[in-house]
């Protein structure tokens, strides 16, 4: 007889390929059932017998091991503490209180600002507030979905989501199902990306698909970017959006956003100089400003 733990560092996670097989604290006897065994990654043969548990401190565990039986801890699959979290999400919302209340309208400006935050540990190369701030976002994932799941025209839930990307991700990622098990020509990999997305929308315009909500600077850049990709000759871009550039590293966002950081940091340089000439933090007058700010 053999013990097998569900993650015995996580009493109650089981990986995400068995979740839907499992339910509760669920204890297996004498026979394993075939479509839990294969979810499990489970190697014992058929007929084996097998005593599955979730809780590595139950009394049922210890009256085995103490029998002798072996103990085999069945290894976490990446994703189960995105199951976790999903689970916390339906928790909080069974409580029936804010969470119940929003709508995908009021948490807009929630998503922006998680958004927001992320980009600045990037850019602040943050490791742990990277790490928080994908967490935020995440949540803002799990609270849409689970706001869809109560649509009484159009219900969805997370799994759909997920569901809808992994089908995206094939369809426009061939060599995910084509055999190729070498590194990627890059080219290659955008172009079949490009002509997948294609097929799949029947676009009227170029600029079908474009978020038209997002800011003013990053909306033009993708405006001139589209109609430049459909041959649009660059004499019949506006004046007003001639500076806008497009690709990578030297798109306007990044230059402008660049600079504006650059910008507050000479700001705070100069107001720290004040501080230490003065002895204290107080208002600067534009002759102030003038003395302190950093040359160079």
């Amino acid at each position: 007889m053999s013990v097998v733990l569900l993650d015995p560092r996580r009493p109650g996670v089981v990986p995400a390929a068995a979740v839907r097989l499992l339910r509760g604290p669920v204890e297996y006897g004498d026979e394993v059932p075939d479509e839990v065994r294969a979810a499990l990654g489970l190697d014992h043969e058929p007929g084996t017998d097998v005593f599955v548990a979730l809780d590595a401190g139950s009394d049922a565990v210890a009256a085995r091991t103490a029998r002798g039986e072996d103990v085999i801890a069945a290894d976490p699959v990446p994703g189960d503490r995105l199951l976790e979290a999903v689970d916390v999400m339906d928790r909080l919302w069974g409580f029936g209180g804010w969470e119940v209340t929003q709508t995908h309208d009021s948490l807009r400006r929630y998503l922006l600002e998680e958004t927001y935050e992320l980009l600045d540990a990037i850019d602040e190369d943050d490791r742990a507030g990277l790490r928080e701030e994908l967490g935020d976002l995440l949540l803002q994932v799990l609270f849409h979905s689970r706001i869809a799941q109560e649509s009484p025209t159009d219900p969805f839930d997370v799994d759909d989501v997920a569901g809808t990307l992994v089908t995206k991700l094939a369809q426009r990622s061939p060599h995910l199902t084509n055999g190729h098990t070498g590194p990627l020509d890059v080219a290659e990999q955008e172009a079949a990306w490009q002509a997948a997305k294609a097929a799949e929308k029947a676009r009227e315009s170029c600029l079908d698909g474009i978020a038209m909500a997002q800011p003013a600077l990053a909306l033009a850049e993708k405006v001139v970017s589209r109609s430049a990709e459909a041959g649009l000759p660059e004499d019949l871009v506006p004046d007003s959006l001639g500076t806008i550039r497009i690709g990578g590293q030297s798109s306007a966002e990044h230059r402008l956003r660049k600079a504006v950081i650059e910008f507050a940091g000479r700001i705070r340089e100069a107001e720290n100089a004040a501080e230490a000439n003065r002895g204290e933090r107080r208002s600067l007058s534009p002759d102030d400003w003038h003395r302190f700010w950093p040359r160079g």
